[in-house]
């Protein structure tokens, strides 16, 4: 799959992101509205990875790890309706880095 840019998995049921994903060519990954409580690490090697849709899933803060913050090129990480207030992101290792990211990419925008 090395022309998809877009995977969308949204309502599937899927409960995690398992090893492997590292290998996904997408630039923009949806599991929005599934049951997601799992995250590998792996995700962070997603080479073109930009945007990472978890809306609505059944992730704690501590699935969301310094890793997929600081090491990945994820610059745009959608996480509201999960199991902790999207605010409390902000307090989590690697939430600096990840933030370097998201603003740098706003900034093209403009």
């Amino acid at each position: 799959m090395k022309h998809l840019d877009v995977l969308n998995l949204s309502k599937n049921k899927i409960t995690e992101a398992p090893k492997g994903v590292g290998k996904l060519q997408v630039v923009e990954l949806n599991l929005n509205q599934n049951q997601v409580r799992v995250l590998s690490d792996d995700i962070a090697q997603c080479p073109r990875l930009k945007t990472l849709r978890l809306e609505e899933n059944c992730i704690a803060l501590q699935t969301i790890t310094p890793t997929i913050l600081k090491e990945s090129s994820i610059s745009l990480l959608s996480v509201d309706g999960n199991l902790f207030d999207t605010k409390d992101l902000a307090h989590a290792e690697g939430y600096t880095e990840y933030m370097e990211r998201y603003t740098a990419t706003k900034k093209k925008m403009y």
